[in-house]
């Protein structure tokens, strides 16, 4: 999600610096959301010890269980970040971005045996 490398500006496939999502930043974003990455501290599970063997996780799938045991709030992070673009975010990480929103709060209409009832829902 984060491109960073040295200072080559020129030739095919260079690594261009300070991107997010694949698109320029400044200096101060990239700083600011390398910081918020870290204070939330993610740890992307690439090994498992699985009957006493180190294993290695492949990238997507150690994505795929760090993002099953995230909350909510946490998922919802990574759509707040710089230049967020769900396509690149699969690319990446090989999960579609899709965070259900709480209901809490929201008026609904059920119709039961012809009759309409209007609720709030806790």
């Amino acid at each position: 999600m984060l491109g960073e490398g040295g200072y080559i500006a020129s030739g095919a496939g260079y690594q261009k610096n300070l991107q997010i999502f694949n698109k320029p930043v400044t200096s101060d974003i990239y700083k600011s959301t390398l910081s918020a990455l870290q204070e939330k501290d993610f740890k992307l599970p690439l090994t498992k010890t699985i009957n006493g063997t180190l294993k290695t996780v492949d990238y997507k799938n150690a994505w795929k269980e760090m993002w099953e045991g995230m909350s909510l709030d946490d998922r919802k992070f990574f759509g707040t970040l710089p230049n967020f673009d769900k396509t690149i975010f699969k690319s990446i990480t090989g999960i579609e971005y899709k965070v259900a929103e709480s209901l809490s709060g929201k008026e609904v209409e059920v119709e039961l045996d012809g009759v309409t009832y209007k609720a709030i829902i806790k």
